[in-house]
């Protein structure tokens, strides 16, 4: 894909920014009538679970490629991929599902447990609003060189990474207990990244 081909999606914050930025621009038009003032309400996205105050790149990727079966099985042999399982609690897939990017989920099929990986491709903008989000919920830790954060949510661990490559990957679940538990994966998902 050249970088003609590239789309960039621009979040709500972005595209009102852009849209001040115009009307700052824009010539008024020649007044037909005396003007009178009006009000103008002043409204400041908030960014949200679903809506992150940031752009983002699409990221697509198949499960297979980048989680394969192997460093599932050592992680747990009684995991498998199935996409249509509800995710994990504590999980990003709606957020990444609303950034574009690619969610596979995984369920034990002795507990029924999910584990469920999540990747976007972030730009600084979105990257900073969710590391200062991450912050405040979860311990930082380092993954591999890289920047982390890990917590325990409603009996679920959840791991969140920001690579310097500019992507977001996060792994959760019931038998997430620690960095250390999903040491393979993260490291799984580090390579495949770093080779995008």
């Amino acid at each position: 894909m050249n970088s003609r081909e590239k789309t960039l999606v621009v979040t709500p914050l972005v595209a009102t920014l852009a849209l001040l930025l115009t009307a700052c621009q824009s010539a008024p038009p020649e007044p037909t009538q005396t003007p009178r003032p009006t009000a103008v309400e002043s409204v400041t996205p908030t960014p949200t679970e679903t809506t992150p105050a940031g752009d983002y790149f699409p990221f697509a990727a198949d499960c297979a490629e980048l989680m394969p079966d192997e460093v599932i099985f050592d992680f747990n042999p009684n995991y498998i991929l199935d996409n249509s399982a509800p995710p994990a609690a504590v999980s990003s897939k709606d957020l990444v599902k609303a950034m574009e990017g690619t969610t596979c989920n995984f369920v034990n099929q002795s507990s029924q447990a999910a584990l469920t990986i999540s990747v976007a491709h972030l730009t600084p903008i979105s990257r900073q609003v969710l590391e200062e989000q991450s912050a405040a919920t979860f311990a930082p830790i380092q993954v591999d060189s890289e920047p982390g954060f890990f917590g325990t949510v409603a009996g679920s661990g959840v791991l969140q990474v920001f690579t310097g490559s500019g992507y977001w990957f996060t792994i959760a679940g019931p038998e997430v207990s620690s960095p250390e538990d999903v040491a393979a994966i993260s490291g799984q998902l580090n390579s495949f990244l770093a080779a995008r």
